[in-house]
């Protein structure tokens, strides 16, 4: 067994110096996965329902397995990650062990994906699900053994969330480029364009993870799974950072889930969508590097609020003067996207509270943490899509006829991700008090940074 062995937030000496070349090659580092992150999800299930090969039905019952299989193994990866001996540079190992089999399934999946039957393509999923979650899992704990205080941590993932945000603008214009160039291109066709990405992403990677400081992995004891949940249930900001993990996601989720039918019904620009989900990403790209140097001069958790405030105000604003015309629904789009930068917040913050974590347990559970923050991350849009889709149905709404039920419509996608952003906001300033009380002296220094 083993785990990252990680200096204490404050305690100068145990680490290097956070340079401007590492914190860059670190960023760069996240591109593989970021590339198949959203778009992959957003082009992968048409275009194998259009293969006719499987039922649309079954394509949905394909994707909700996979997603199911993902709260199954993140953990697991992450408890692997921790305690598998692999001494110095353990997280470029396992990050390099997953590049390959990522690569080969998604040559395999954008190629014959759509001729597949249903149990060839299920068994291909799992194992490209499970190779993008140990790349990602190893990547982001990699993150917090590089960092000794809370403003590193901020500039560190800050920086990786700018770098994911060009990457998805990149990404959603692939497609779209290939489509003025190559007139009447297939859905095939566009998701290669898409996937072709990622083979430059690959590159860039493996460049930037040689210059990124190798952390070494050192065998220690664990103190069983009973004891490790107790523990775990009695570290409030653990708990609490993990609610505002599921409660930041649900909101995006719900924004993601409607936003096309949003632009339909309520804008009346269903032939701009795709420009206007465009727009939002344009919008995180800009506020990133924003949001890191206010969350490195201010604290996270007050940006994180402040965040939430920013565009649950914006949203309510729309229920009394909604956007009208391409022009003032791309303004809003991109003010929108200003908010989608939530992981900056939840992924510097659990690299803070790490050091503490680890001298409850005895040992650094850094990777296992991470996976478990990935778990909220995908259980909180999942829940997001099925609770917007119960309420679109209980007031009637038919995506045919979205002018029917605009305005209920309107309601559901202004205030259910507010709801949700409210209690979020009152978790963090629980997060706040807790931080305040620790004893440790790295989550002090992290409260009074914060």
């Amino acid at each position: 067994m083993a785990s990252t062995a990680l200096p204490s937030a404050g305690q100068p000496g145990q680490a290097d110096t956070l340079r401007p070349r590492t914190v860059a090659a670190y960023a760069a580092t996240a591109g593989p996965t970021v590339i198949l992150g959203l778009p992959f999800s957003v082009y992968l299930p048409p275009y194998i329902a259009e293969g006719g090969v499987i039922s649309v039905a079954l394509v949905g019952l394909l994707f909700s397995l996979t997603t199911i299989w993902d709260g199954v193994v993140d953990p697991l990866i992450g408890t692997m990650v921790d305690r598998v001996r692999t001494g110095l540079g353990a997280h470029r190992r396992w990050m390099l062990l997953a590049l390959v089999p990522l690569a080969l399934l998604l040559l395999a999946l954008v190629t014959v994906g759509d001729r597949l039957p249903f149990a060839a393509l299920f068994l291909m999923m799992v194992l490209f699900y499970s190779s993008y979650s140990l790349y990602e899992v190893a990547q982001l704990s990699w993150g917090s053994a590089l960092v000794r205080t809370p403003r590193d941590s901020a500039l560190l993932y800050g920086m990786r969330d700018w770098f994911a945000k060009i990457a998805l603008i990149l990404a959603f214009a692939a497609p779209a480029a290939a489509q003025i160039l190559i007139p009447g291109v297939s859905l095939q066709g566009r998701i290669m364009a898409y996937a072709s990405l990622f083979m430059l992403m690959v590159p860039i990677a493996l460049y930037a993870i040689r210059l990124v400081p190798p952390r070494a992995v050192v065998a220690e004891p664990g103190i069983g799974w009973r004891s490790e949940l107790r523990v775990s249930l009695a570290f409030p900001p653990l708990m609490l950072l993990l609610g505002v993990q599921f409660l930041n996601s649900f909101a995006f989720g719900s924004l993601t889930s409607l936003f096309v039918f949003f632009a339909a019904a309520v804008l009346d620009l269903d032939g701009q969508s795709a420009v206007l989900l465009f727009a939002s990403f344009i919008g995180g790209a800009i506020a990133s590097p924003v949001w890191t140097l206010l969350a490195r001069r201010y604290g996270k958790p007050p940006m994180m609020i402040m965040m939430g405030l920013l565009i649950s105000s914006l949203l309510i604003a729309t229920l009394f003067q909604r956007p009208e015309g391409v022009g003032q629904a791309a303004g809003f789009s991109i003010m929108l996207g200003t908010g989608f930068v939530g992981l900056l917040f939840t992924h510097s913050m659990l690299a803070d509270i790490i050091p503490g974590d680890a001298l409850r347990c005895g040992r650094n559970r850094s990777a296992f943490l991470f996976a478990l923050l990935n778990l909220m991350q995908k259980f909180g849009v999942a829940a997001a899509i099925a609770v917007s889709y119960l309420l679109l149905d209980l007031v009637g709404f038919d995506p045919k006829n979205g002018a029917a039920a605009a305005r209920e419509l309107h309601l559901v996608f202004g205030l259910q991700p507010t709801i949700s952003w409210m209690i979020m906001i009152a978790l963090l300033l629980l997060m706040r008090r807790a931080l305040a009380r620790e004893a440790d002296p790295a989550l002090a220094i992290a409260a009074a940074r914060q």
